[in-house]
């Protein structure tokens, strides 16, 4: 098993995600499953981290980041195999250009 690491960032963004999920686009439930699916993420993360792609941008790449698809938005992680921690750095919708804000 891995331990996972949440960024403060990540957890900001989360927040965030649910909060416009549930508020913005008055779906509570919507945001209760977002949720469900991002607890079941964290599940195959911490028992299998390399499930998920690398990201396919060359800088990222190199540096080993990889990502996560939860519904419309990306979950960037790194795998720490020597410490067997995952670190999850953002949440990010699908459409952004996060590859700036890593």
């Amino acid at each position: 098993m891995y331990r996972l690491v949440v960024s403060e960032l990540a957890h900001s963004d989360l927040d965030n995600i649910v909060s416009y999920i549930a508020i913005q686009l008055a779906n509570p439930l919507a945001a209760t499953t977002f949720l469900d699916e991002v607890e079941k993420c964290y599940g195959y993360l911490k028992s299998n981290p390399f499930i998920y792609e690398r990201c396919h941008d060359a800088y990222l790449e190199k540096g080993a980041y990889r990502k996560a698809t939860i519904k419309n938005y990306a979950l960037v992680y790194k795998v720490d195999e020597a410490a067997r921690v995952v670190i999850i750095y953002r949440f990010f919708y699908g459409a952004q250009d996060y590859i700036k804000l890593i």
